[in-house]
Parts: structure tokens; sequence; C-alpha cells
């Protein structure tokens, strides 16, 4: 082999010359300082953690082994006869003499409901007395007609900061009266003053409820009143209990412990400054480092001179890559070092590989190229054939529905039950179809919101609409509950479809005559839509799966619930383009399900603009007259004609733009509905085409087609359209569109 030329004859492992670097080191000793080091940092924290912990334990048990007597007494005075008579100056002598037996007790008090103070032993009976102090806690014990602690004030008689134990009076099932005992923080902080000092460098304290420090053994009279800092208050809020490394008001550095209380839910603390636990420790450490420092100073003189030659070694083989890898002919450098050595010679093989590797990659990256045009190509046909299909399926149902649609109105009462059939059939297909299209184009990232202020009970009226035929056929119960004014940021038509595909969802898998709620709330700034059904629920394992693609429940092999499986991922598309987030909830089979949508509530400003069936595109100002509409599917044209007639519109047809064109410049009309895909000239063309030879008169242009991609709206808002309609349309719909908005 050409690499083996002019090796050394001697070489040695590069083992060998790490043993010798090693062997020349302190190495050893570091390892066993670092491994004690540890230790004892280990140690002397797991000590420190344990001891504040335990005692920070200790300290809750107090605080709630003193409150539950507390409770526990009151409780028994509540229970008095006197307070059922009403004989408020025994009850006063009892009080009284359950003060005497309560050391921590500053006072027992009465109060009546309305928070007026009738008994206060701090005073004699018959003075005037003021209203209640910490009416929350007050409030709490009449509302639970169960004992309520409150926090840290400034009693009104006392004028001493203390806190109330509050025990409703409760005779049947009615409270009469509050009993309260009234505490300082003084007497309270003998109860810990009974108890052993662990250290005198340790400080212990208890936090009410709110963050405030009812009792300190450090500096009481400074901080007692005060809140915790900032830092100790966000974690207590997070943790049940733990240990820290903190900042005490007082600025000392400290370590730190805490619990919450069980019964009373306050916050017992220990602290110990970190100079009182770290002095010594801190010493030791800075002994250990000399001693390390020392050790690498003298391992570091003698193995300079092994280092040098691996590294010399090291920096030729680095070199000779970075040639090979430039393409520059290699140096083919020696080294003593054996592993060293076949690294260079496997470089120089690399070398060799390297021209027929990039050759190779030349030809993948050609291929690639191509397989990507084609794909897209591919992608731009799918497209295309998408947008076909959903016109050539649109342009039947549209006149089918027009046609179900007439029959109504005229009164015909022959096969009702089958023109309900095809009418949810028809719409079933439709949805089916929409979902479809809706899926490619989300995909592709090529849906465009069309963001308005939306007011959500239009939203939700319109999907209760669209859905309502699906809860007709199963008899189901529809509740709905929405707020008025409460409005979100949002595309009008494309909210209108998330609601109405969970709506259609729980009457999809909720057997006949089931229950489901639509309910809208507003929670932390964002609007809240909850979904609820009785179904048929869904197992564990379906529920995190339930918004993926062609995801369904079970179902027999009938099929009866009908659907694709792209409802719910649409849904949580769309919910996502605008900035909400969309969950599903189960308690598993036979047990119901939830659909929560949060989506951001719009700004307090709000516009003009009102919901509408169509898609808004832009504003005109002309009066109802005669209707023109164009569409060159016969039978949906005749059907249209009709239905509008019916409706009462002045509604005149052609089948074609020549025709179009030719009724329109003799019956002048007002409005003119046009089927984009016309043969010969398109609607885009002929929207033009009218909106040129009215020479200025005023003429609504609606778009109805079968075409309903984001490019076809954006397409009839460049022709000038006023509205954009996808067939099938609804009847009453397109009627309330033919008048341009107010």
């Amino acid at each position: 082999m050409a690499g083996s030329a002019g090796r050394p004859n001697h070489t040695f492992s590069l083992r060998a010359y790490l043993l010798l670097l090693v062997l020349g080191t302190a190495l050893p000793a570091l390892v066993v300082a670092a491994v004690l080091v540890r230790r004892v940092v280990a140690d002397n924290r797991a000590t420190i953690e344990h001891r504040l912990l335990e005692a920070a334990r200790g300290e809750a048990a107090i605080v709630d082994a003193e409150l539950t007597g507390t409770i526990r007494a009151l409780q028994a005075l509540a229970q008095s006869d006197r307070l059922t008579g009403g004989q408020i100056p025994e009850f006063y002598a009892q009080a009284q003499r359950l003060l005497a037996t309560q050391p921590v007790w500053s006072a027992v008090t009465l109060l009546t409901l309305d928070g007026r103070q009738i008994v206060n032993t701090a005073r004699p009976l018959g003075d005037p007395l003021t209203t209640v102090v910490d009416r929350e806690s007050f409030k709490r014990a009449v509302d639970t007609k169960t004992p309520a602690i409150g926090n840290l004030r400034v009693g009104q008689v006392t004028q001493q900061l203390g806190f109330p134990v509050r025990v409703p009076v409760v005779r049947g099932d009615r409270v009469i009266y509050v009993v309260s005992a009234w505490i300082t923080s003084r007497s309270f902080a003998r109860v810990f003053e009974r108890e052993p000092v662990i250290s005198d460098e340790w400080t212990r304290g208890v936090v009410d409820a709110d963050g405030v420090v009812v009792v300190r053994s450090r500096d009481p009279d400074r901080y007692v009143g005060q809140k915790g800092t900032a830092s100790f208050l966000g974690r207590y809020n997070n943790e049940e209990q733990g240990v820290y490394r903190d900042v005490a008001l007082d600025g000392t550095p400290v370590y730190g412990a805490f619990t919450h209380a069980p019964v009373s839910r306050w916050i017992a603390g220990v602290a110990v400054p970190v100079s009182a636990v770290d002095g010594s420790f801190r010493q030791s450490m800075l002994a250990l480092a000399a001693i390390a420092i020392l050790l690498l100073g003298l391992g570091g003189g003698g193995t300079y001179f092994l280092s040098r030659q691996i590294a010399h070694d090291i920096s030729a083989s680095a070199a000779e890559a970075d040639a090979i890898a430039s393409g520059a002919p290699g140096s083919q450098p020696r080294s003593h070092v054996t592993e060293l050595q076949r690294l260079l010679d496997a470089l120089t093989r690399s070398a060799a590989l390297l021209d027929t590797r990039q050759r190779e990659r030349d030809e993948q990256l050609a291929r690639a190229d191509a397989a990507r045009g084609e794909a897209e190509a591919a992608d731009r046909t799918k497209d295309q054939f998408l947008a076909m299909l959903g016109h050539e399926l649109r342009n039947p149902l549209a006149p089918a529905l027009t046609a179900l649609h007439l029959m109504k109105l005229r009164g015909d009462t022959a096969a009702i039950r089958e023109r309900e059939v095809l009418e949810r059939q028809i719409r079933h297909m439709a949805r089916l179809v929409d979902d479809l299209l809706d899926v490619s184009r989300l995909q592709r990232g090529a849906i465009e919101l069309r963001r308005e202020r939306v007011e959500v009970a239009d939203a939700v009226g319109r999907a209760v609409e669209m859905t309502m035929p699906a809860f007709n056929a199963k008899r189901h119960y529809l509740q709905v509950d929405v707020p008025t004014a409460l409005a979100i940021d949002a595309d009008r038509i494309r909210i209108a479809q998330v609601l109405s595909n969970l709506l259609a969802n729980a009457a999809k898998y909720t057997e006949p005559g089931g229950r489901i709620s639509l309910r809208v709330f507003e929670d932390s700034g964002q609007v809240v839509i909850e979904c609820r059904d009785d179904g048929i629920g869904m197992p564990e394992d379906l529920v995190p799966r339930v918004f993926d693609l062609f995801v369904q429940g079970q179902r027999g092999l009938d099929r009866q619930q009908g659907g694709l499986g792209l409802g719910l991922a649409v849904a949580r598309s769309l919910v996502t383009l605008h900035g909400g987030t969309i969950e599903a909830h189960s308690d598993g089979p036979d047990r119901g399900s939830t659909f929560v949508v949060r989506l951001p509530k719009a700004a307090a400003t709000s516009s003009s603009e009102t919901a509408g069936a169509a898609v808004a595109l832009s504003k005109a100002d002309n009066r109802h007259g005669r209707v023109l509409v164009v569409d060159d599917n016969v039978d949906g044209l005749e059907m249209l004609l009709e239905a509008l007639k019916a409706s009462g519109v002045d509604a005149i047809g052609a089948s074609t733009p020549s025709d179009a064109l030719d009724l329109a410049a003799r019956v002048r009309p007002s409005v003119a509905v046009l089927d984009i895909g016309l043969p010969g000239m398109d609607g885009f063309e002929l929207a033009r085409t009218l909106r040129a030879r009215a020479d200025g008169a005023p003429l609504r242009l609606i778009a109805l087609t079968g075409y309903g991609r984001e490019q076809d709206m954006a397409a009839a808002r460049d022709a000038g359209y006023d509205a954009f309609f996808v067939k099938p349309v609804e009847i009453a719909a397109l009627v309330e569109a033919l008048s341009p908005p107010a």
C-alpha cells in the first residue's frame, strides 16, 4: 500500500503515551479529591436540608395544633344555650370564663350576620363596638358554615397586630352568629417560645395565607406585618414544601425551608445564615483547591514534553485532513504513534474515495432535482384536480338542494320524509366535499383568514342553523348558552365552520334522543367554547389522536355515522390559524365527550361590520332591483330562478355569457349572480364586462360557483365581485345578499 512507504521502524501506541501522561500528573489525587469534595458537599447539603425541613414541619405542626385547639374551644362555646335563647349577658360571662383558660387569646367576640359586634370581651358589655375586622374570613365562615382563619390585621380594639379565628353558630341549618377569638401576633409567638431553640442563629417564622409575616423569632417588631420576599412568596405559591437558598427580609443570605400547615394552610419557615453553615466548609474547600493547584503545577511540568510530541503529530494529522477536504494533494506526514499513523494511512485512502463519492453525489443531486420538479408538477396537478373535483361535485348538488327548497316553499306535502332524507344527504355530501378540499388547502398552508370583529353569538347561530337537520333527524336535545356582546377577531365563515364541525360530530356520535350542549364563556381574556354530549364517548387511546386525519371512533360495518374523519382535523387547523387551541376530553366509552375551543378575545373597540352568509368582498351602494342569474348548468339555473322568484325576487337567467350580455343590455339589472366556470368567457371576465357596460350605474356582483379555493375568492375580489358563495347555496342567504349591506 502506498501509504505504508517511509513508515517509522519503531512506533508506540497512543495508549502508551497517554499512560505516561497520566502517570506524570496528579490525576489520581485530583480524582480522589473531587470525589471527596463532591461527597462532602452532598452530605453537607443533605444534612442542612433535612434539618431545615424537619424544623419547618415541626413549626407547621405547632401552628395547626394551636389553631385547631382554638377552633375546638370556639366550637364548644358556639354550642352555648345562651346563644339559642338570645341571652347575651350570660354568653358574655361564659366567654370571659373561657378566655381565662386560653393564654393565647386576647378577646372573644360575637358578631351578627351583618358584621356588627355585639360582644367583645376586651370591652365592658354595652360599650359601643366597631364592625367586623377581616370581613373576608367572616364571610367565608358564614357562607361555608365551617371555621375560618383570618389573616393578620391591626385590631380595632387592641390596636395590635393579630388575626381572628372564626366559628359559625349554627342552629338547624342556619347560621345565627359568628363567634371569634382574637389572637395577637405577640401572644401567638409565645407558643413557639415554649419550644426548644435549635440554635441562636436560626430564624423561625410563620406567614399567613396573604404572605404576611405573623411570627418571626428575630426582630419581630421590625418584620411582623410585612410581606415575605417576592421570591419566597412565588416559591410557596407553587410548592407544598421545599428548601432553598435566598436572601431574607433583612438582606442576609440564608438557607431556608418552608412547608404548608395542613389545616390552616399557613406557611411555617426556618432560615439559617449562609455564613453560619458554609464558614468552616469554605475553608476546607480552599485548602483542597490549593493542594489541587500545587499537584497540577508539578504534574504539568513533567507532562509538558510528552504532550508536545502528541500535539505535534495530531496537528500534522489535522493538516492532512484539511488538505484532503480542500482537494489539495496531501503531504503524507509520519508519526511515531501507532494509532495516528493508522489514521494518516486512512486519510490517504479516503482521499482516493472522495473523488468517487463527489461524482456520485452530483449524480444524486441531479436525480433529486428532477424528482422534486416532478413532485411539484404532480402537486400542481393534484391542486387543479381537487379544484375541478369540488366544482364538478358541487354543481349537481346545487340544483338538487334548490329543488328541495322549492318543494318546501310550494307547500308540497307529498313525500316529506323522502325530501328530508334527500336534503340531509345532500348537505352531508357538501360537507364532505368542503372538508376534503379544506384539508388539502390546510396542509399546503393555502388558507387565508379574512379577519374581522365577529360576535360569537352570530357564529354560534350560523353553526346551529347549518347542523340543525342532523339534530332533528336523530331527535337530539340541543342546549345553547352564549352571552351577547362577546366578540373575537376571526374569520366569520371559518369560525362557523369549526363550530358546525363540532356540533355535527356530537350529533353523529350521540344516540337518538341524546343531549348536546354548547356553552360559551370568558376566561382570563379568552373566549371558551365548550361542546359537550352524552354520546358514545372515546376510549383513552383515541383521545390524543382524535384530531388526526382520517381518525374516527369505533364503527360498525354499516358506517351509520358516515364521514371521512376530516371534520375535527379541519377544526383543529382552523383554530390554530386563529391563534387558539382545541382539546378533547372523555371519561371513556358510553360516557360522552367534551370538546373545548379557546380563542383570544377581541379588543374592546369594535368595528361596524355585521354577520353575513356570504364572504363579503367589497361594499356597494345600489338599490335592490332586477336580478340577472348566469349559470351554464341548465338544471341549476332553472331551479335557482324558480327559488328566487318564489322568494319574491324579480329574476331572469341566461346559460351563456353572450346571452347574459344581451339580457343585461336590455333589462339593465341591479344585481348579477354569476357562475365562474362559464364556457367561452369565464365569470371573472364577464363580471368586468358587465361592470364596464353599466356606465357607472349601480351593479352588485355576486359569485355563485363550485370553486371554493382562496385564490378563487381573491380573483373574485380583483374582478369586482361584492360577495362570494360556494355551491350549494342557502336560498335565504343568497336573497339576503342581493341587497347591499347597510
